[in-house]
């Protein structure tokens, strides 16, 4: 199961079907805010080590006075100390942001693994003849232990580490080439250069990622059974910009379970919308279990761990969203529509009861499953963008807090939710649902665009085409109608509740009736064709 995780501010880039355009890349759960304590630890580490061995080092040998005349001797390990003070000092600002701390360790790492270099190879090739520039002669830097070191201690984005792991591992070529340039070191060869002083630079850092990422993903696996309690993560089904869906099981029962998650990482990323992503998915969850049909999808289990992962625990259900369907098989008979749409007004109708309005009606939102014996079994999904009335006619009874905003799935939008400043009802749910209906019968949109804001512009000025225009199935004139009474502008044109929308889908009769045979046939042919 995938519930669908394009929900919708308006003020972000967003495409017509409500999909947010941009994407992020990052670790997974929570291990990040520990990668900041880590990268406090080995800041100050580094700071304790580097300055003891240096003055110490010197002091024993009475080469203090030298070493200072020289600045080639002394920045390096100066370098080392200041650089390692100012990362210790910004890990441990309050309200920072842990990505960014992150990258500025992994410029750290680079400035540290060239301090390394020069530190060390100053003078060191001086005296040695050309012919004599061997590996088992010069050795091979410190760098490679130091960025294995932090690596595997700082987890950071993939492609922010591999910039910083090559960064750091032209460190020792770019040393030998300034000794090069005072005369203190011999001219090699192009192919000597490249096997003393770049290839085994390249194979150390490969072999350091690579052993980052075992750790890292051993890190992964005991922090989610250790943080989710009595249930233990398997495989991943789904992922989003700031959350991920897995399939769990229990310890001690049989029955599996989805846990949807939102990782304390990403709700460190961009403070504003951690906060609202944060009360939306408590708000998701308190909707979802104030609601028993059997046609909403149940939920076990909520909260947040002590390291700031909000979840919750539901149903695992066996089957696929209306979208993917649709997609796959393109569009169906009116008969199997009228059944799916009078389970969802099931849902919708308690929700309703229970005053709150699911505001994200679309196909992606609306799972087809398999329960026990009995197939099409209708679970409405995602309630992430509920919001609770006081009544259907009471005056401002859904209106949102914030007029700036509108809350979403472009596609799928009633004319009154696209002016955020107007009152909602249940009524807003009957249009998104006719909005589904268009699409199970026509396998496309009501309307199409290119944009959000002319798919907007069309669900507030432009009539739709009845479906029936539309549709490779024929599709009865009392469902055609009652479809394009549920895309009227007007509230008050379409059904008035989602009972009487679904009383009246019952009573259409279309030509081939839907039989639990059919639907039968149909779970066991896409079984055959997912087993292939």
């Amino acid at each position: 199961m995938m519930p669908d995780w394009k929900d919708l501010v308006v003020s972000k880039p967003i495409s017509a079907r409500g999909q947010v355009l941009e994407t992020a890349s990052s670790p997974s759960l929570d291990l990040r805010p520990r990668s900041v304590r880590r990268l406090q630890l080995v800041s100050l580490v580094l700071l304790v080590v580097s300055l003891t061995l240096w003055l110490v080092s010197n002091l024993v040998q009475g080469s203090l006075r030298t070493e200072l005349d020289n600045p080639w001797q002394w920045a390096p390990p100066v370098v080392t100390v200041v650089a390692s003070l100012v990362i210790f000092f910004v890990a441990r600002q309050p309200g920072s942001s842990p990505a960014r701390i992150i990258r500025a360790g992994l410029l750290y790492e680079v400035v540290i693994s060239f301090a390394i270099t020069f530190g060390s190879s100053y003078s060191a090739y001086w005296g040695i003849p050309s012919g004599a520039m061997e590996l088992d002669r010069i050795g091979m830097s410190w760098v490679i232990p130091w960025t294995l070191f932090f690596t595997v201690l700082v987890q950071a984005p993939v492609r922010e580490a591999v910039l910083a792991l090559i960064a750091s591992a032209t460190a020792p070529a770019i040393g030998y080439l300034v000794e090069l340039s005072y005369n203190r070191a011999p001219l090699v060869s192009a192919a000597d250069f490249f096997v003393l002083f770049v290839l085994p630079y390249l194979v150390g850092a490969s072999m350091t990622y690579i052993a980052a990422l075992v750790v890292h993903e051993l890190g992964q696996d005991v922090q989610r059974a250790r943080e989710l309690g009595s249930y233990r993560l398997e495989s991943r089904l789904g992922q989003g910009g700031m959350g991920e869906v897995w399939r769990a099981s229990h310890h001690t029962l049989a029955r599996p379970a989805a846990i949807k998650i939102i990782r304390a990482d990403a709700l460190d990323s961009e403070p504003a919308l951690a906060r609202q992503a944060a009360i939306r998915f408590e708000r998701e969850a308190q909707a979802i279990a104030s609601l028993q049909s059997r046609h909403t999808v149940q939920l076990y289990d909520f909260g947040m761990t002590q390291a700031g992962t909000l979840y919750y625990v539901m149903e695992l259900l066996d089957g696929m969203d209306l979208e993917e369907i649709v997609r796959r098989d393109g569009p169906m008979p009116a008969a199997r529509a009228v059944h799916i749409l009078v389970q969802a007004c099931a849902s919708l109708s308690e929700a309703h009861r229970r005053g709150v309005i699911h505001r994200d009606v679309k196909p992606a939102n609306i799972y087809l499953c398999r329960e026990a014996f009995e197939c099409d079994v209708v679970k409405i999904l995602d309630f992430g963008l509920a919001k609770r009335i006081v009544s259907n006619t009471a005056p401002g009874s859904g209106r949102d807090t914030r007029a700036d905003v509108i809350m979403g799935t472009p596609a799928f939008l009633a004319p009154e939710a696209i002016h955020a400043d107007a009152a909602l009802d249940g009524r807003a749910d009957i249009y998104a649902l006719g909005c589904v209906a268009y699409w199970l019968l026509a396998g496309r949109l009501v309307f199409e665009s290119e944009s959000a804001m002319g798919m907007l512009a069309a669900h507030l000025e432009r009539v739709p085409t009845p479906p029936s225009v539309a549709a490779p199935f024929p599709v009865p004139p009392a469902l055609d109608q009652l479809i394009l009474r549920c895309l009227a502008k007007r509230p008050e044109d379409r059904p008035l509740t989602a009972e009487v929308l679904a009383t009246e889908l019952a009573a259409v009769r279309a030509e081939l009736p839907w039989t639990s045979h059919d639907a039968a046939q149909w779970w066991d042919r896409r079984a055959n064709a997912t087993s292939r």
